[in-house]
């Protein structure tokens, strides 16, 4: 059979999207011989990839020209390569319908949360999980959480829709040796000691609470280390004001932004630092929960959407509109060292929970299921 995966929403192999779509291509290759893939992607990504059954087609426009080739030419193009089922793994489905369609709706924040968009990014992402909903002859989605959300915003049966976890790459439980450490160090003008949060500069990720919990111990605690904020400024939106808030809480000297990291360095910058806050407004499923975990680092996380669910009894959790009680959890693990083993050693348990390959494995069984209908 043929099959078609439109990866262009992918900017990087190892981040986001890309990281998801990457990931799962790749076991599929090794896991589904009898089918063949045709792969929509961006130029200059999977290049240096040569995957068995696999083959790449560069879609070489601009965004704005991309959405409208994915709207307006990508349906004959699924016809006139005879494809027989379509996978979006990012929530978006052609609107015309040409062949079996899957979609992964990985979460539904643009609904839950509409505030912490921009009215036309949240008006765009309402209306392609809306057709995608709609056209799908079946749904992954990436916790129970998310598929709650899904029962909860559409009307749709239970079983049209399969909770498929994401994985974890080997690395994250092999650091690279801290030889290497130094020159990371260097290049991210990181401090011997810190606390790390990681995610795309966007509201959702709630690091306004989090500057405002730290600029609370900054005031009565002598030895916190300085917050490092890990994520790319340029895929962001609405965060100017997490820069001037810097300024105003007088937080200039103790909080340094990394811009976007490297997946092949995270692992020691996670390894290294004294703490990992994540305290999400909502996390479809919170994959820098898990790689932090698997780095054997303690964790403090939401109490919110999938994240209790994927951190398992492995993570101190907070109401993430609670800036006190984010404040006290980390003070909380700071000063207990029994308290930061435990988390270190079950966060590494809970991690092995998750592989790509699992994920892929799930992915094509819901592929042939729909194929054989």
């Amino acid at each position: 059979m043929k099959i078609a995966i439109d990866a262009l929403a992918a900017k990087s192999l190892y981040h986001g999207m890309g990281n998801y779509v990457f990931n799962i291509i790749k076991h599929l290759s090794r896991l589904s011989l009898s089918n063949h893939f045709l792969v929509f992607k961006r130029p200059n990504l999977f290049s240096e990839y040569n995957l068995t059954n696999v083959c790449f087609k560069e879609i070489k426009l601009p965004l704005p020209l991309r959405i409208l080739w994915e709207h307006l030419c990508l349906p004959s193009k699924l016809k006139k390569e005879e494809v027989d089922l379509f996978w979006g793994p990012s929530n978006f489905l052609p609107p015309r319908k040409v062949c079996l369609y899957v979609v992964t709706i990985h979460d539904l924040s643009s609904f839950t949360l509409p505030e912490t968009y921009s009215y036309l990014r949240r008006r765009y992402y309402q209306e392609i999980i809306t057709t995608s909903v709609r056209l799908s002859d079946f749904i992954i989605t990436d916790s129970e959480a998310s598929k709650r959300d899904m029962l909860t915003y559409f009307n749709m049966a239970k079983d049209k829709i399969r909770v498929i976890y994401c994985g974890l790459n080997e690395i994250f439980f092999n650091p690279p040796s801290q030889e290497s450490w130094q020159v990371i160090k260097n290049k991210y003008h990181l401090p011997e000691e810190y606390l790390f949060t990681l995610g795309v500069l966007e509201p959702k990720k709630n690091t306004t609470r989090l500057l405002l919990a730290y600029a609370q111990l900054k005031n009565n605690l002598s030895f916190l280390p300085p917050l490092v904020i890990g994520g790319s400024r340029r895929y962001g939106w609405k965060n100017s004001s997490l820069f001037r808030m810097v300024k105003e809480l007088c937080l200039t000297d103790s909080v340094i932004f990394t811009d976007f990291i490297e997946q092949n360095d995270l692992p020691l910058i996670y390894a290294n630092a004294r703490i990992f806050v994540f305290p999400s407004l909502y996390e479809g499923f919170g994959l820098p929960v898990i790689e932090a975990m698997a780095c054997g680092v303690p964790v403090i996380t939401s109490n919110t959407s999938s994240l209790p669910e994927i951190a398992g009894d492995a993570a101190i959790f907070v109401n993430p509109y609670d800036v006190n009680e984010i404040s006290q959890a980390i003070k909380q693990v700071l000063t207990n060292e029994h308290l930061q083993n435990e988390l270190r050693e079950k966060g590494i348990e809970n991690a092995k929970r998750f592989s790509w390959k699992n994920t892929a494995s799930g992915v094509l069984e819901v592929l042939e299921k729909v194929l054989k209908q």
